[in-house]
């Protein structure tokens, strides 16, 4: 019989679990950078539709 079907004990066991909380925080950060990656460009596409229908609205300079 192998040792690696064995469980984790001692130091090996909370550097196992410190890596495992390391990597899923590791993916949460990368899921929100993704998140408010997406958040703000949606919110930058709005604002400039909404720059673009006020600056349609100006009225038009005399002599033009």
């Amino acid at each position: 019989m192998s040792k690696q079907s064995e469980p984790l004990r001692g130091e090996a066991a909370w550097k196992a679990a410190k890596k495992d909380v390391a990597d899923r925080n590791e993916a949460a950060y990368a899921r929100g950078r993704r998140e408010r990656a997406a958040r703000d460009a949606a919110w930058a596409s709005r604002r400039r539709d909404e720059q673009r229908e006020a600056n349609r609205s100006l009225p038009a300079q005399p002599g033009r």
